[in-house]
């Protein structure tokens, strides 16, 4: 499993959680929903790219603890950012659908190891 396999495979579970978050959202007539689950969505993405190239950075300078340091540093800050649009536009992002958008590079690297254990037998 390569970083473009989990590109392409979240990309086909966020529009399955977003959907079922928009269904959510026509139940509840509230948008905030299906906008909590995209900001997380373009909140996990940036952080999953970070990682791609942090990555390559680390493996290609040596190990340096002042680059892994800011790395987690800035992937944090990025969490916190997502969380907070939640909380303080808390009638427009709904804290649920942010806190989920987040799990999808989880569920997807997950998901991708179960089909390949499938595939394997």
């Amino acid at each position: 499993m390569n970083e473009r396999d989990v590109q392409l495979e979240s990309r086909k579970i966020f529009v399955f959680i977003l959907l079922l978050f928009c269904l959510l959202g026509l139940f509840f007539k509230t948008i905030a929903y299906p906008l909590g689950v995209i900001i997380g969505y373009i909140v996990c993405y940036i952080n999953f790219m970070l990682t791609i190239k942090f990555s390559h950075t680390i493996l290609q300078e040596g190990h340096q603890v002042i680059l892994i340091i800011l790395m987690f540093m800035l992937k944090l800050i990025l969490m916190i950012i997502g969380f907070m649009v939640a909380v303080i536009w808390k009638e427009y992002v709904h804290l649920l659908g942010v806190f989920l958008g987040y799990l999808i590079t989880p569920i997807t690297i997950y998901w991708l190891n179960i089909k390949k254990r499938k595939e394997m037998r």
